[in-house]
């Protein structure tokens, strides 16, 4: 069984805040960190034991990834993953898997955290878990899901263990 939890980024600044001109180099806001260290406390206490921390390339993701792996003493297991970068991991072509999937199947790992950007993440998990891309699923930023699939590319149904919302992690983080 592979464990696939997926994660939109943190709050981010707007586009012309402090001069930012592209989109990927969006930073997380003062707000976006604080609320993102308080969501990975109650991630440190789900336990996860990722193998592997996969983000896209874009700022805003990459600091997400950093501090979730940062806060359960593991910062050597991120690294950037170009399948996630926005409108990069799901081109497919009819039936055949996202592209995300067919890069990812060239890892190895048990339990990956993959942080992303919408609509990407909402339609891998509409695609994992129904065939289609077309679920209504919602990721507000810091949301976080845990997916089990038997292989990848998955070949049945893959279930879907949980959602959290960022409220129910920050509060899982006032467990400790």
């Amino acid at each position: 069984m592979i464990e696939l939890f997926l994660m939109r980024h943190g709050i981010a600044l707007d586009l012309g805040t402090g001069g930012i001109v592209r989109d990927e180099d969006r930073p997380l806001s003062e707000a976006g960190r604080k609320k993102m260290r308080e969501a990975a406390e109650g991630i440190r206490w789900l336990d996860p034991r990722f193998n592997l921390i996969l983000t896209s390339p874009l700022r805003r993701c990459r600091e997400t990834a950093e501090i979730v792996a940062t806060t359960l003493g593991q910062p050597e297991i991120v690294s950037p993953f170009d399948a996630l970068a926005p409108g990069q991991g799901f081109q497919t072509e009819g039936d055949s898997p996202p592209r995300l999937i067919t890069d990812l199947a060239a890892s190895s790992f048990e339990r990956v955290l993959l942080v992303g950007h919408l609509p990407d993440l909402a339609e891998l998990t509409s695609w994992l878990l129904a065939g289609h891309r077309n679920l209504n699923v919602e990721f507000k930023r810091g949301t976080l899901c845990l997916i089990e699939v038997t292989s990848l590319p998955p070949r049945g149904p893959d279930r879907l263990r949980w959602v959290l919302s960022p409220g129910q992690l920050r509060q899982l983080g006032h467990r400790h």
